[in-house]
């Protein structure tokens, strides 16, 4: 290749990258249009999303507001059912006191080998002995409890403290 050859093939390189350029520049229009119809088009997709949240949301309203009136709707039916034999009576009473937080709930606690405090919280947690098994969680994991939880048994109440709890399942009475 001679010098005049490399001359030219570098000035058409320059021409076509400077027409690309060019080209570029005065088409802004056809790129716009796609940019704004993917635009309108996100938000119209937008929109559509916010209908769905605030349907969403007002289904979530309801149906807080129908477990609001079923809770309240056994209490009224205990004070219009009192025609009725008094051993329907007292258990309907049993399960509407069973929702309040003073009644004393006994559950009786199982650990095995390989349980973790974590497992324990969430089990009396679920149980309704604890209402936060992660404050047990956190009480059972100091040193001196953890290391010593004692496989069996218990017999728990939710009137019992963290500190009750831990003493029990850990032999330390």
């Amino acid at each position: 290749m001679n010098k005049s050859s490399v001359r030219a093939f570098g000035i058409a390189c320059f021409v076509i990258g400077a027409g690309y350029g060019v080209y570029d520049k005065l088409n802004i229009n056809p790129h716009n249009t796609n940019d704004e119809q993917a635009i309108a088009e996100y938000e119209e997709k937008i929109t559509q999303l916010e209908q769905q949240l605030d349907e969403a949301k007002n289904q979530i309203n309801q149906f807080e507001q129908e477990q609001k009136q079923g809770q309240a709707q056994p209490e009224e039916v205990i004070e219009t059912d009192s025609t009725e034999n008094d051993s329907s009576e007292e258990v309907e009473l049993e399960a509407s006191n069973a929702d309040t937080p003073n009644d004393i709930i006994h559950a009786t606690l199982h650990i095995y080998s390989g349980l973790t405090p974590y497992d324990i919280g969430k089990k009396l947690e679920d149980l309704g002995v604890v209402e936060n098994g992660l404050e047990l969680e956190l009480f059972l994991a100091k040193p001196e409890y953890a290391k010593s939880i004692q496989i069996g048994q218990y017999e728990l109440n939710s009137s019992m403290t963290f500190e009750e709890i831990a003493n029990l399942i850990t032999g330390k009475s």
